[in-house]
């Protein structure tokens, strides 16, 4: 007897341990550096530079007309420094018929050990393809103390027709281009996809991290070309039926952590599923669900450009007043704006009208986000009010003006039940 107990306890430590080794599915992609046309890629914008005086043997070329610029080397620095700047030449002889560019490629602030390009202006308007043969590709040093060069391409010709916002003369317009990128080719659940991933604007760390972002190309089940657009804040991506989560960045790999398959979650009756939106100081996301955490919730779907939203405000306020103080309940307001613009507009009004419930807002654009909550709770009309139960189950959504006071009435008394 004693030996079947011992046999007995062993099969279930077995189990256990067989059960602890169960993790979700990660797909572990690796990427590999890469280079594009030198028009295609990140717009470096450029600066007059009205003190140049550091700078040797600036080419001695006859112009009409001529100028220095700077870029950038790491455009989340605010401060100009010398140290953070890239210097060329851009000049334009008319008789000839010629543009001249010249870039301090090793960052020595002396010309005479760069490359000259020459490029012919035309008679006529260039097309898009004679646009792009001109360009050309070059590798600068962004740190001299280093052995590592970067990849940008110089556009004389604007391929893209950007908007140009330098204060110099139009004829001495030229786009520098960053044009390195990260590349990866693999399977997802045996679907072949094909993702791209791209910089921050920093010359001196080309490594994916938390501020990189990536589009994603695969073919759906009826061999449709599909792209995507994620960023790396925990953002999604659909692959067919399935919700994928970018969970890790670790140069060069990224990890998705598969999260399940796509279900209709909008409707009474349904658990709240996985969802998120921004936070409106930093536009990070955040998980919807983390701030649930088993309370009764209230969420507001509304947004600054929406009349009957912001008329609703002073009775919401008074509603917020009578609940404010109970830990097991959570009142959200989840906007709905076009850009960081509105975004601020939103602001104003949280201010102005003394808004203390936490809010939130989403993207109109955001369709590559499948967690956003306005896209899987398929919120289509303003104000909606959503009412969650403490097991995170959706008990009430109605989208009209005159249902505030209903939304209110139906929540205090689940609450108070």
């Amino acid at each position: 007897m004693k030996n079947k107990l011992i046999n007995l306890f062993f099969v279930l430590l077995l189990s256990i341990t067989a059960c602890s080794h169960v993790t979700d599915t990660i797909y572990v992609v690796p990427f590999e550096k890469a280079v594009n046309k030198p028009c295609f890629g990140e717009l470096i914008s450029l600066d007059v530079v009205e003190d140049y005086s550091f700078l040797k043997n600036i080419p001695d070329i006859e112009c009409d007309i001529s100028a220095i610029n700077s870029f950038k080397m790491n455009r989340y620095v605010k401060e100009d420094s010398i140290p953070n700047q890239m210097y060329l030449f851009i000049g334009v002889n008319e008789s000839k018929k010629e543009k001249y560019v010249v870039v301090d490629a090793n960052k020595n602030h002396d010309f005479s050990d760069d490359l000259l390009y020459t490029f012919s202006l035309p008679d006529i308007p260039l097309t898009r393809e004679e646009k792009l043969e001109r360009a050309v590709g070059l590798q600068i040093t962004p740190d001299p103390n280093k052995n590592d060069s970067v990849s940008i391409g110089v556009d004389p010709f604007n391929y893209f027709s950007y908007k140009y916002t330098s204060t110099q003369d139009k004829r001495l317009e030229v786009i520098i281009v960053f044009n390195e990128y990260m590349h990866a080719q693999t399977q997802i659940d045996d679907i072949p996809v094909e993702i791209y991933g791209y910089f921050p604007s920093n010359l001196f760390k080309r490594e994916l991290d938390e501020k990189s972002h990536f589009t994603i190309y695969y073919n759906d089940k009826a061999n449709k070309p599909i792209y995507n657009k994620f960023e790396s804040s925990n953002d999604t991506i659909k692959i067919n039926d399935k919700i994928y989560q970018l969970s890790r960045i670790k140069h060069p790999n990224i990890y998705l952590k598969e999260i399940n398959v796509l279900v209709d979650s909008s409707s009474i009756e349904s658990f709240l599923p996985l969802v998120n939106a921004r936070d409106i100081n930093d536009n990070n996301f955040i998980s919807i669900n983390g701030l649930i955490n088993d309370k009764y919730v209230f969420i507001d779907f509304w947004g600054s450009w929406c009349g009957p939203c912001v008329q609703s405000i002073p009775e919401l306020k008074i509603f917020y007043e009578k609940i404010k103080d109970r830990t097991d309940v959570l009142m959200l307001g989840v906007a709905l704006e076009s850009d960081k613009k509105d975004v601020e507009k939103l602001k104003e009004i949280i201010d102005n009208r003394k808004i203390e419930w936490i809010n939130l807002w989403l993207n109109g654009k955001e369709d590559n986000n499948t967690t956003s909550i306005i896209k899987k709770l398929n919120i289509v009309a303003f104000p909606t009010y959503l009412i969650i139960d403490n097991n995170g189950k959706i008990i009430y959504k109605e989208s009209s003006i005159g249902k505030t006071q209903e939304a209110i009435d139906f929540f205090i008394d689940l609450i108070n039940r």
